[in-house]
């Protein structure tokens, strides 16, 4: 979860890993996620090895922000929700929707470009045919 979040805190316990794979699945989000952040062989060795690695690797990685005793965690957290508390909420979230734009926007296109390439196809004749054959329970008259 914590590669999805914009920042991320950890306690000095705090662990972290994939274990997925040890279990027959995969976190599929994570293989878009995690390579723009910790680079392609360190994302490999995280998601196909399933070991487990500490809040000091993960800061080393840039998986989390900061790492702090876990005593000082939830302070930490209130100091910086009143850090963000204190700006202008509107600016935030125009400011983070830019944020993301430029940062994805290599992501962003290539998933238009799928949304593209599946609606050329859908409206196709041909996919138009296989759908009402599937759904009326007969092969397609192509």
């Amino acid at each position: 979860m914590a590669v999805s979040c914009d920042v991320v805190l950890a306690a000095e316990s705090a662990t972290f890993g994939y274990p997925e794979i040890d279990v027959g699945v995969i976190p599929a989000i994570h293989y878009a996620h995690l390579p723009r952040i910790v680079g392609r062989h360190r994302a490999f060795d995280l998601l196909f090895t399933g070991r487990v690695f500490s809040a000091a690797e993960a800061r080393e990685l840039g998986v989390v922000n900061r790492v702090v005793a876990d005593a000082e965690l939830e302070a930490e957290v209130a100091r910086l929700a009143a850090q963000f508390a204190g700006k202008s909420a509107a600016v935030l979230r125009m400011g983070r929707a830019a944020f993301m734009r430029q940062i994805d926007l290599d992501y962003r296109r290539s998933i238009a470009s799928a949304v593209d390439d599946f609606c050329n196809v859908a409206t196709s004749d041909e996919a138009q045919e296989g759908l009402r054959a599937f759904v009326e329970k007969r092969p397609p008259k192509w």
